[in-house]
């Protein structure tokens, strides 16, 4: 078994330092929103925080699952692209903001513009197997809205939810869009209309439902409440599971250089201890929350989601191989049966509220980490690569 480059840990951890500084800054914003305007209001702007990764997240995940696989020239020509579709989106949605209910239109489209353009601004850090530097981009964007919504949240007499979810938008906004300009450094180039194509935008577009489904579905079948609560802990899980994607960027040169051979990537012994390192925290923090005596139904779902970190870190390690090795049909056709397994155990167990939706995230998630840790590090997945074409 291949062992892992010091300088690719050394690169994780760092990659990992600069998320959880960023994780921990949105999870206090959470914290002070929940505290200012109560679970209710919070559970709102969550669901509307989801919507947003709905609408950005497939719009552009096709120049982020090609960004490390093509030539300079394609790439950023393709990073022009992204900016201005970036662009577009909050234009729109601050057009929209007056327009919607509860700000949930304007906030949804405006943040996937936002996210939209910051992907095009830290692309070539992940393009080029940097991604401690790309999520440190992140702290810096997340430091400017927090700081700035904070303010407005504890020193402006009236605050309200609405004002104050527009000035985060904006202060995240502002360090990317003072240099958009440097970021178009080529014509834009039109998105190739190919089946492959089809394939990373359908699973991109099953894999973000996946990713927000228990929030969205939580706050229609349940209560704007428990979307609130589960959101706090499905937020700790997918922020412990980037741990495992942020290992397997530092492999990402030699992948491509490899066309995506399992032994040049992310070694299976490296990927299992980071895994049941996340899972270990998610446990403790359920136990934590037992013994101080917090609602059942929080420290029930935090248990439920302890085994789901350790599976989601170990797909997300996963998934990046798949990338590299372009079997996005792959991906589609796993992401679209775990999406269905997990809607229809969402519809059946939201009478439970957080810890049912935790329980479906947990079966659905044990199919998706099964197929792609089989197919990636099993014999037959060694010996099969970009067999997608």
């Amino acid at each position: 078994m291949p062992e892992t480059p010091p300088s690719n840990m050394r690169r994780t951890m760092h990659a990992s330092g600069w998320m959880y500084s960023s994780r921990a800054l949105v999870f206090g914003w959470a914290l002070l929103l929940t505290h200012q305007f109560g679970i209710h209001d919070y559970g709102i702007y969550a669901i509307a925080f989801a919507a947003g990764a709905l609408i950005g997240v497939p719009l552009d995940s096709y120049f982020t699952v090609r960004a490390p696989r093509v030539s300079q020239q394609i790439f950023d020509g393709e990073r022009t692209t992204r900016v201005l579709i970036g662009l577009g989106l909050i234009f729109l949605g601050w057009a929209l903001w007056p327009f919607t209910t509860a700000f949930l239109g304007g906030f949804a489209v405006g943040k996937a513009g936002v996210d939209v353009c910051f992907q095009a601004s830290r692309s070539h850090l992940i393009r080029d197997g940097h991604p401690d530097r790309a999520q440190r981009a992140d702290v810096a964007r997340q430091v400017v809205g927090i700081a700035l919504g904070t303010a407005y949240v504890l020193f402006f007499p009236g605050a309200t939810i609405q004002v104050a979810a527009l000035v985060y938008l904006a202060g995240t906004a502002s360090p990317i869009l003072i240099g958009v300009r440097n970021l178009i450094v080529h014509p834009p180039v039109r998105p190739e209309l190919t089946p492959r194509t089809a394939s990373i935008l359908g699973e991109s577009i099953g894999g973000v439902a996946y990713v927000q489904a228990e929030v969205l579905l939580l706050g229609l079948l349940a209560s704007p409440t428990s979307a609130g609560y589960y959101s706090f802990g499905s937020t700790i899980v997918w922020s412990l599971a980037a741990l495992g994607q942020s290992f397997a960027y530092t492999f990402h040169e030699g992948m491509r250089h490899s066309r995506g051979d399992v032994d040049t990537g992310p070694p299976i012994g490296t990927a299992l201890r980071l895994s049941a390192a996340t899972g270990v925290v998610v446990a403790v923090i359920a136990v934590a929350l037992r013994l101080v005596d917090l609602d059942q139904a929080l420290w029930l779902t935090f248990a439920w989601l302890a085994p789901v970190s350790f599976l989601r870190t170990l797909s997300s390690v996963s998934t990046v191989v798949l990338t590299m090795q372009h079997r996005d049909l792959f991906r589609l056709k796993v992401t679209a049966v775990s999406l269905v397994v997990k809607v229809v155990l969402i519809v059946l167990l939201s009478g439970f509220g957080g810890p049912g939706a935790a329980v479906a995230f947990l079966v659905s998630d044990s199919l998706v980490s099964g197929a792609y840790t089989f197919s990636v590090y099993g014999r037959r997945g060694r010996a099969r690569v970009n067999d997608d074409g």
